[in-house]
């Protein structure tokens, strides 16, 4: 009977153990989602926010004709990669004050 009821607990430790690790993996998963579900959250707020402003939205058009798409492709990266890189020295700086 002893016997029984260790072979018992040592798969209960086991299935909560096994348990622990979904858990962790489920968790995981639900993160990286939710990473990309912000993504799409931002664009979705850029995107409503230029929209408010057609003159904006007809400026670039107008800008992507005459100058041509590659160049503005181009400047568009540059301008992205700046911008990464000021918000980044920004909380470092806000980091650094605090």
């Amino acid at each position: 009977m002893i016997g029984v009821l260790h072979e018992l607990e040592q798969r209960r430790m086991a299935l909560q153990e096994r348990s622990s690790m979904k858990r962790l993996l489920v968790a995981q998963s639900c993160m990286a989602i939710a990473a990309r579900g912000a993504i799409l959250d931002r664009a979705y707020a850029v995107a409503r926010s230029t929209g408010a402003w057609p003159l904006v939205l007809g400026c670039l058009g107008a800008v992507a004709l005459i100058v041509g798409p590659r160049k503005v492709l181009g400047w568009a990266a540059r301008a992205a990669a700046l911008y990464g890189v000021t918000r980044r020295i920004g909380v470092v700086v806000r980091g650094g004050l605090s």
